[in-house]
């Protein structure tokens, strides 16, 4: 592959990559840390794709063990609020920060409405993404949205 070719791919998963990566770190500075780290390792390892997923699924799960090696490098947890995922409503009086609220739940809640709530993932696919079987990341999705909708109960009726 050409380095045109290479770039035409970045630019059009970049966006993808990038929203998971704000959306698991809550930091915008590791954020890009990792999205750059990702499509470094997907240019080193390009020969390594098979073809069997799709190429923005690779490059989550490659993402995905990006986002792992820099905490576990920092040794620190995400603490700052996600940015750029539609899911923002402070805009109207007493409105909740959706980010806030999803900021809230486990990593491993976290990560499976990311992938199929926020970019849209079936389960086979968010299966392959996350390596976890598909009853998995359907249980865990369900949880997820319960937990998520209990916090969303509570903070609507802390600012009413």
């Amino acid at each position: 592959m050409h380095d045109r070719q290479f770039e035409e791919l970045v630019r059009a998963h970049r966006k993808a990559v990038t929203a998971y990566a704000r959306a698991m770190t809550g930091c915008d500075h590791l954020a890009e840390e990792a999205t750059q780290a990702t499509f470094f390792r997907a240019w080193r390892y390009l020969d390594s794709f098979r073809g069997a997923g799709s190429f923005e699924g690779w490059l989550i799960r490659i993402c995905r063990r990006c986002i792992f090696d820099l905490h576990a490098a920092k040794s620190t947890p995400a603490q700052a609020p996600i940015y750029d995922i539609p899911l923002d409503t402070t805009g109207s009086e007493g409105a909740v920060d959706l980010r806030l609220l999803l900021q809230r739940l486990s990593p491993a809640h976290r990560e499976v409405i990311v992938v199929c709530g926020l970019l849209g993932y079936d389960y086979e696919t968010a299966s392959a993404i996350l390596d976890l079987p598909i009853g998995t990341i359907r249980s865990r999705l369900s949880r997820a949205r319960g937990k998520f909708r209990d916090l969303l109960t509570s903070d609507v009726e802390h600012t009413a």
